[in-house]
C-alpha cells in the first residue's frame, strides 16, 4: 500500500468537500465548484494509486474487505464526477468524497493479508463488472435517498435547504432511472461472466452472493418494466431501488464479513 498516496487522497477529498460546501453556502449549489473539481480529480488520482497498490500484491490480488471498500468508494466518486458533467449529480459528492476519505482511512487501519490470489482473465472481467455494478447501484441508492428527502420536504412545504439547491423532482427521478438501467446492464454482464468463468458458482462461499445478486437483478428488472408499462415512479421507485441495493450489499459485504470471521480449516 502506498501510504503517502492514501494520506494525500484523504486530505484532497476533504478539501474538495469543503470547496463544494462553500459554493453551496454562497448560493451557487447548482454548479460544481472548479476548485472542488480540481481537488477531487487529484484526490481520485491519488486514491487510484493507493487502491491499486493495496490490491495488486506480488502474491496476487488481495481482495480483502477494506481494499474493496476503498476501491468501490473511489470508483463511485469517479462515476459521479463523470456523470455530473452531463447531469446535476455533483452535490452527491458532498457525501461521497468524505465516504471515500473514510474508506481510505479504514484501509490504512485494516491492512490486507500478506497473501493474494491469482485469477484468470475471465474471472478478472467478472470481478471488474461486479465492482462497477455495485458502484453504480450505490450511486442510485444515494440518489434514491436524496430524492426521498427532497420529496418529503416539498410535501411539508419546506422550500429551504435541500429542495433549494437540488434539481427538480422530475429531473432527479429521471436521473435515478438512468442509474438503475445502467446498474441492471452491468449486473447482467457480471452475472453472465460469473456463469461463464466461475468454476463452481454455487460453491458454499458463493451461494449467498449469487442468490442475493440474482434477487437484486430481478428487483431492478421488475422496477424498470413497471416504469415502462405502468409508469412506476416516486416512492415505489425509491423503495425498490433501496431493496435491490440492500440485497446486493448483503450478498457482497455479508459474504465477505462471514468469510473473514470463519476460521480457515487446516
Amino acid at each position: 500500500m502506498n501510504i503517502a498516496s492514501s494520506l494525500i487522497a484523504i486530505l484532497l477529498y476533504l478539501l474538495a468537500t469543503a470547496a463544494q460546501a462553500r459554493r453551496l453556502r454562497a448560493g451557487s449549489g447548482q454548479q460544481l465548484s472548479r476548485a472542488s473539481l480540481t481537488l477531487g480529480l487529484a484526490a481520485m488520482a491519488a486514491h487510484g494509486v493507493a487502491a491499486i497498490t493495496a490490491i495488486a500484491t506480488p502474491a496476487g490480488a488481495d481482495l480483502g474487505l477494506s481494499q474493496l471498500f476503498s476501491l468501490l468508494s473511489g470508483l463511485i466518486c469517479v462515476i459521479t464526477v463523470g456523470a455530473s458533467l452531463r447531469r446535476p449529480l455533483h452535490n452527491l459528492l458532498l457525501a461521497l468524497f468524505p465516504l471515500a476519505a473514510l474508506a481510505i482511512t479504514l484501509e490504512l487501519l485494516l491492512p490486507g493479508s500478506e497473501g493474494g490470489e491469482r485469477y484468470s482473465a475471465g474471472m478478472y472481467s467478472h470481478i471488474i463488472l461486479s465492482i462497477l455494478a455495485y458502484s453504480l447501484l450505490t450511486i442510485a441508492a444515494v440518489q434514491a435517498i436524496v430524492l426521498a428527502s427532497q420529496d418529503r420536504m416539498l410535501r411539508q412545504h419546506q422550500l429551504r435547504g435541500l429542495p433549494s439547491f437540488m434539481p427538480p423532482l422530475q429531473t432527479m427521478e429521471s436521473m435515478l432511472f438512468e442509474l438503475i438501467a445502467a446498474s441492471l446492464l452491468l449486473l447482467t454482464a457480471a452475472i453472465a461472466t460469473g456463469v461463464l468463468f466461475v468454476d463452481d458458482l454455487l460453491a458454499q462461499h458463493l451461494l449467498h452472493k449469487t442468490a442475493f445478486s440474482v434477487l437484486a437483478w430481478i428487483l431492478l428488472g421488475v422496477l424498470l418494466a413497471g416504469r415502462l408499462a405502468l409508469g412506476w415512479r416516486g416512492r415505489t421507485a425509491i423503495r425498490w431501488t433501496l431493496w435491490a441495493f440492500a440485497f446486493l450489499l448483503l450478498g457482497y459485504l455479508g459474504t465477505k464479513i462471514a468469510l473473514s470471521l470463519i476460521p480457515t480449516k487446516p
